[in-house]
């Protein structure tokens, strides 16, 4: 493999001419504009009738006469609520509605990310609390609530998903992808996860880490983790952490192997789950993250918490210290996109577009939710995790054979291209449409006109705050001012954003309208 080699403090990319303006070009979807709940009945429709699992798609399963608790709060769209309504009343389901009051709807900067985190960490745990007390009284077949984060095992209540902040996340073709598609891009993923020996990570906005996939992290048979490991990071819960989340996969085992971790390289990106944030580097070795450099104001916290926790002996963790690598988890779904209505306040935030296809989001500090994060609280000690999303990453997989290939390449997931998904594909309707990307962010220097620099990375929230807004209200113009490739915004890719997909399966599309590119583009 390449040496992946690097200073302590490697530079912030800059690029002559953007490297993906012509293989990897901004696409964002027509805005849709929804003025009533019935519009989006028809992709709840899908919603109910995908069977379970407990992945990030919403996979609701309704049944009639099921007792089912959907767990919402005032950050919730108010025509979301009512749409769900009425979906629970038509397959008769015996349904309650638990709103929560968070206060204020907020409005976040990057740096939250890590006070964020300390209190999600805390607020999970009360979650899953939560659960097994429902599940010891059977007072609910199911739970929808939450769009991240682990589930219990689902003997006695199934924990499914409620990403649906706002109409506008809900009013998409994401959410009318066949369960069988989605299953089989997952596990054509989760297939070349598992048989690599061998990984490396690259992005143009400087990742470049690589690790041994030990056969120690998995059962002898490499189809699932290590139940040694899993049965002690994952105490109670060990179904959930033995193989992949679907829609979720992990690229990187997310669990601790002793005396074998050795990720070693750079992370680096512009964005977390809550917002974008100013560029930060993480230098990495054996795992373990020495150096945190750049970042601004969400590097100055992540610093803090490294000082503060340096010397402390973790549950599970190979060593001292709270800032270990150990996700690289895999988004599978081609047509979640950023929202841009509110962005970023509340929910809508970073945290939903993680699953779009070929997204990879790289996770560091205790494992959410395990046993050994819990045992960390229990003692003591500071507990949470933090991230940075990459979005043009490539994921090379290296095999016993010597033979290495793609799993994901400029932020192309290859399963997207392999021949059997498409098949697959074919029997829902057109297969360049379910199978191509709905959104690529546009990032000056990058993929577009600009300085990486100058007119991205110093300030990555204002540009894509600015980006969004004139998307949403000038179309159009927005298209062209990118060079966007507006595959979504005429012809078939139009009609299928609008809600023609949706007639693959017989439902009835919704009426939507959008301000897309009727003016011509």
């Amino acid at each position: 493999m390449p040496d992946t080699t690097l200073p302590a403090r490697p530079p912030m990319p800059s690029f002559e001419e953007p490297p993906l303006k012509e293989t990897r070009p901004p696409r964002c979807p027509p805005f849709v504009e929804v003025t009533h709940p019935d519009q989006l009945l028809p992709y709840l429709e899908h919603v109910a009738q995908r069977p379970y699992n407990h992945g990030l798609n919403a996979c609701w399963d309704l049944q009639e006469g099921e007792k089912v608790r959907l767990r919402v709060d005032n950050w919730h769209d108010p025509m979301v609520i009512e749409a769900c309504k009425k979906i629970f009343e038509k397959y008769k389901v015996d349904y309650e509605i638990k709103e929560i009051d968070r206060g204020p709807v907020k409005e976040w900067v990057g740096a939250d990310e890590v006070e964020y985190y300390l209190f999600r960490t805390k607020e999970l745990a009360e979650w899953m609390d939560e659960w097994e007390k429902i599940a010891a009284s059977q007072e609910f077949d199911k739970i929808l609530m939450g769009y991240g984060g682990p589930v219990l095992k689902d003997s006695d209540v199934k924990i499914q998903r409620m990403p649906f902040i706002t109409p506008e996340i809900l009013a998409s073709p994401a959410h009318t992808m066949p369960a069988e598609l989605l299953t089989a891009i997952d596990k054509w993923t989760w297939d070349r996860v598992r048989a690599a020996r061998r990984v490396r990570i690259t992005d143009p906005e400087g990742t470049d880490i690589e690790f041994t996939n030990h056969d120690g992290y998995w059962d002898s048979k490499r189809e699932g983790y290590n139940p040694d490991i899993v049965n002690q990071t994952w105490e109670g819960n060990s179904k959930f952490g033995a193989t992949y989340l679907p829609g979720h996969i992990t690229g990187r085992p997310w669990i601790y192997l002793k005396g074998k971790e050795n990720g070693n390289g750079v992370i680096a990106g512009t964005t977390n789950h809550i917002a974008p944030c100013d560029w930060t580097q993480l230098i990495v070795e054996d795992s373990k993250i020495t150096r945190i450099n750049e970042g601004g104001e969400f590097g100055d916290k992540l610093r803090d918490v490294m000082e503060r926790t340096k010397d402390i002996e973790y549950p599970g963790f190979p060593g001292k210290g709270l800032m270990y690598w150990w996700e690289a988890s895999i988004g599978t779904n081609p047509h979640i996109h950023r929202p841009r209505k509110g962005f970023p306040t509340g929910f809508v935030n970073c945290l939903y577009e993680r699953v779009r296809s070929g997204v990879i989001h790289m996770g560091f500090g205790t494992i959410i939710s395990s046993m050994d994060e819990r045992r960390a609280a229990r003692m003591g000690h500071l507990v949470g995790h933090w991230h940075l999303h990459l979005y043009f990453p490539t994921y090379t997989a290296y095999y016993d054979s010597g033979e290495s290939e793609p799993v994901i390449e400029n932020g192309r997931l290859k399963a997207l291209d392999d021949p059997q998904i498409r098949k697959i594909a074919e029997k829902y309707g057109d297969p360049d449409l379910w199978l191509d990307e709905s959104w690529n962010p546009a990032v000056p220097g990058l993929n577009m006109a600009g300085d990486y620099r100058e007119h991205y990375a110093k300030d990555p929230l204002h540009w894509v705050k600015s980006e969004l807004d004139i998307c949403r209200d000038f179309h159009p113009l927005f298209m062209k001012m990118v060079e966007a490739d507006g595959k979504y915004c005429h012809g078939a890719g139009a009609e299928f954003w609008k809600g023609g997909c949706c007639n693959h399966s017989g439902i009835e599309a919704p009426q939507l309208k959008g301000n897309c590119c009727d003016h011509g583009h």
